[in-house]
């Protein structure tokens, strides 16, 4: 038996040296790191840029817009010489030259209308950011709490295990000098192998509960990945606000809310963006045009025509006042207000959605604390009561007036009792710090 004693003990301290690395990850440092390289995260700044860039391009729209052409050509045989408009036999090149300006004086507001919806988009993609970014911090939460958990059963498991063996190294004494009986040595012994299994279970756990976390952070997964275990204080249940209380902050405090507001605001001012087609537009246009021919002759004595001279002289300039008034357009018009008009009316129904998934959650959320609250307390008695009834069997199977069968089965209960006890002491930490989070609280450990 000293030879299990010692493979146990250098099972523990390999499983320990996992523990003791030099710079174990604190929360913070994992909360950090996923919402940095979160992938749903990134996508919603790079949504967000995409609105942007719009607003600037529909800013933009309401500057008037300049564009400039050149054309030249090579004429051969008989053509029309555009400085003359008269017939040319011959080879000659020529060139066209214009600038022209479009402004648009007035299309139903539509400019003025879709700078405000893409402020409104901006500012709800704002918040989509920070929605998505909330996701992330309870899924680390989360993560990092169930290795926190799993560090503690872990724990029991190794202590359980050096109890065991210690038992058995007695057991064998006890056998040797006759106070104790083989069948009892092989329970004891039983009870080893099993408590070894409960052991090796607990150690996958807490990988599996690591690998997870590594994942939620997108890291590469590392075999010596730690985190820091904080100096959780025993949680309490304190409740000073109602559920409704509860809601009406986190109204204000949470993201989803208020972006979902917002869109709705921006699907109503899409109708009245489709409702300015509906308006005559108003536009002014200007050009300015000259034109070269090097068949162009000038004076009497048909001097060559310098290019320059005759760019100048060619220059005409050109202003037109359009207005265009929408009459018939086969119902694209109507179409298009009708759609906006349904789509707000969605946005709206997805805004109350929203609403009600908040309050669904609060409350779920409420409940499930007080239930965690009830039971922690109850795993606290029964962990008492089975630990002092778990130390009385073993000072009665030590002296040798109790079975092994009855000492293991109030070991197992303690043990039991041991694990409710971990397993609802984080459900209690996991259920407040997800309702202080609804408020606007930050979740630190």
């Amino acid at each position: 038996m000293k030879r299990a004693i010692l493979l146990l003990s250098i099972l523990m301290y390999y499983s320990f040296a996992g523990w003791a690395q030099k710079s174990p990850w604190t929360f913070q440092q994992c909360l950090d790191t996923a919402l940095k390289r979160n992938i749903s995260v990134n996508q919603s700044r790079l949504s967000n840029e995409l609105s942007r860039i719009n607003l600037e391009q529909s800013r933009a729209n309401r500057i008037p817009s300049v564009s400039a052409s050149v054309g030249e050509s090579y004429n051969i045989g008989k053509n029309v010489d555009a400085t003359t408009n008269q017939f040319v036999i011959g080879t000659f090149h020529s060139g066209n030259y214009g600038l022209n300006a479009n402004y648009n004086l007035f299309n139903g507001l539509q400019n003025n209308n879709t700078i405000k919806q893409y402020k409104l988009n901006i500012e709800a993609g704002n918040y989509d950011i920070e929605n998505a970014k909330n996701a992330v911090i309870l899924s680390v939460t989360t993560g990092y709490l169930q290795i926190l958990q799993q560090y503690e059963i872990l724990k029991i498991a190794q202590n359980q295990l050096v109890a065991d063996s210690v038992q058995v190294d007695r057991t064998q004494k006890m056998l040797n000098v006759g106070k104790a009986a083989e069948g009892d040595l092989l329970q004891i012994q039983s009870q080893l192998a099993t408590d070894y299994l409960s052991f090796v279970n607990a150690q996958n756990q807490l990988d599996i509960a690591r690998v997870t976390l590594m994942q939620l952070m997108q890291i590469p997964v590392i075999d010596n990945f730690d985190v820091e275990v904080p100096n959780l204080v025993e949680p309490g249940l304190v409740l000073l606000q109602s559920k409704e209380e509860i809601y009406q902050i986190s109204l204000a405090a949470m993201p989803q809310i208020q972006s979902s507001s917002i869109r709705t605001k921006s699907s109503l001012m899409a109708v009245k963006i489709a409702a300015g087609a509906r308006w005559p537009r108003l536009t002014l246009t200007g050009g300015l045009s000259s034109n070269y021919a090097s068949s162009r002759k000038q004076g009497v004595l048909q001097e060559n025509y310098p290019w320059y001279s005759q760019v100048w002289d060619n220059v005409g300039q050109s202003f037109n006042l359009g207005l265009s008034i929408p009459i018939f357009s086969n119902r694209q018009l109507q179409s298009s207000i009708e759609r906006a008009r349904i789509n707000a009316k969605t946005a709206e129904l997805n805004d109350l959605n929203t609403r009600q998934t908040l309050r669904m959650n609060i409350e779920q959320t409420y409940t499930s604390l007080k239930a965690a609250a009830r039971n922690f307390d109850a795993t606290k008695i029964q962990l008492k009561s089975t630990e002092m009834t778990y130390k009385n069997a073993e000072k009665k199977f030590n002296v040798g007036v109790m079975s092994a069968t009855d000492y293991l089965i109030q070991k197992n209960n303690y043990t039991s009792s041991l694990s409710n006890a971990i397993q609802t002491k984080y459900n209690f930490i996991f259920q407040s710090k997800i309702l202080d989070f609804y408020q606007g609280k930050a979740i630190t450990f």
